[in-house]
């Protein structure tokens, strides 16, 4: 039988909607925070519920909310345009839908790969909320 190794002294759901986050490193929350704040802690979790306004937390209940983060994080509800696709290349939904809809040059992943820079994964713990 496999047996989850869970440390019961870990608190990994978040203190406002009380859902499982996503564990994340802190050099990624302290490239997202905006330059007013410092982010306290060792162990930090991505919120991911949708409509939860906290971005990140600590262990020990801490919060940081989406407004103090300088990037947007992409499955939140009630984000404007443009939503992210790919943080390190800073690649919007709407270039996409450009490339492949009304400049048809991509019709394929590779194509937009190679017309945006999408997806190159080369600073995604730094620049993606949800590190790498």
């Amino acid at each position: 039988m496999l047996k989850l190794n869970i440390n019961p002294k870990v608190n990994n759901t978040c203190p406002i909607c009380g859902n499982l986050g996503q564990k994340v490193k802190k050099i990624t929350v302290e490239y997202q925070v905006k330059n007013n704040i410092t982010p306290y802690g060792e162990q930090f979790f991505l919120c991911r519920t949708p409509e939860c306004e906290v971005g990140y937390y600590t262990e020990d209940g801490k919060v940081i909310s989406q407004e103090q983060l300088k990037n947007k994080i992409w499955f939140k509800k009630n984000i404007s345009s443009p939503i992210p696709i790919c943080y390190c290349a800073n690649v919007s939904e709407e270039e996409i839908l450009y490339h492949v809809a009304e400049a048809q040059c991509c019709s394929t992943l590779e194509d937009i790969k190679r017309h945006t820079g999408a997806n190159a994964g080369c600073e995604c713990t730094t620049k993606n909320p949800a590190g790498g």
